[in-house]
């Protein structure tokens, strides 16, 4: 049974503390997927959430600095849970957020790093060139996201150009030529969403998290043929494709 079936056979709830801009999207890339988002950002709950929760995402792009004690509360009570953690560390070179991140590194353990090449680079303590929240460099370094993997324990999934998932020794890598991925915001947070959903079914995070990454981009890169010259319409293209791949597969008992 594929991954798929199973996230539509098991519907796990998956716990999103992630950033105001894209909300919806991701709620909707989790529910489109089968499965249940849980969106939250009241820390007095976090315990009865994480009692039903399959997964818990961390996105830190709009950063508030309630925020900091929400996400090591919630990071904590997962590991000690069990439950896989998945982190977005959205400009996480910007001074600032490099500050928060080391604490939160101190705090939790990150099963899964969803990040583009300056953002993964910096757990790698290298440098990329970026501007906001954006990398600058037009090509994925392998050896970064490799030493980043080694540093931080975790499964690294770094986005780009070509997608390179690597758990410090194996690694994978997805063609991602759809530019609407780009250009629509929030589309980097739905594929954190996406292998967190994944990771919720199947306990193999490499595996799960090179998955995820490859059924997100080829819906996307489905998306892309079919608004052609209307990238307004590429989200709802996208969701589609991943509802109807996702049911098929559940059909087919695949």
């Amino acid at each position: 049974m594929s991954t798929l079936t199973e996230i539509r056979h098991q519907r796990p709830l998956i716990l999103c503390l992630t950033n105001s801009v894209t909300v919806q999207r991701v709620a909707d890339l989790v529910s489109f997927l089968g499965a249940s988002p849980l969106m939250s950002s009241e820390k007095d709950e976090i315990e009865d959430l994480l009692t039903l929760a399959s997964a818990l995402v961390l996105n830190t792009g709009t950063l508030r600095q309630e925020d900091v004690s929400l996400f090591i509360a919630a990071g904590r009570l997962a590991n000690k849970k069990g439950i896989p953690v998945v982190l977005d560390p959205v400009a996480v070179h910007v001074p600032y957020r490099s500050h928060v991140m080391k604490l939160l590194l101190s705090e939790i353990h990150f099963d899964i790093i969803r990040g583009n090449a300056a953002e993964i680079a910096w757990f790698a303590e290298e440098e990329v060139r970026s501007r906001g929240i954006d990398s600058l460099d037009t090509t994925s370094s392998s050896n970064n996201a490799k030493i980043a993997a080694k540093k931080t324990n975790a499964v690294i999934v770094q986005t780009g150009q070509t997608d390179v998932i690597t758990d410090g020794t194996n690694m994978y890598y997805v063609n991602t030529s759809s530019e609407l991925f780009a250009i629509n915001v929030g589309c980097g947070d739905m594929l954190t969403a996406a292998i967190a959903t994944f990771s919720a079914v199947n306990t193999h995070f490499l595996e799960a998290s090179y998955e995820a990454a490859k059924f997100f981009s080829e819906s996307g890169i489905q998306a892309e043929l079919q608004v052609k010259e209307l990238p307004g319409d590429f989200i709802t293209a996208l969701l589609n494709n991943i509802y109807s791949s996702a049911k098929k597969a559940e059909e087919n008992n695949d």
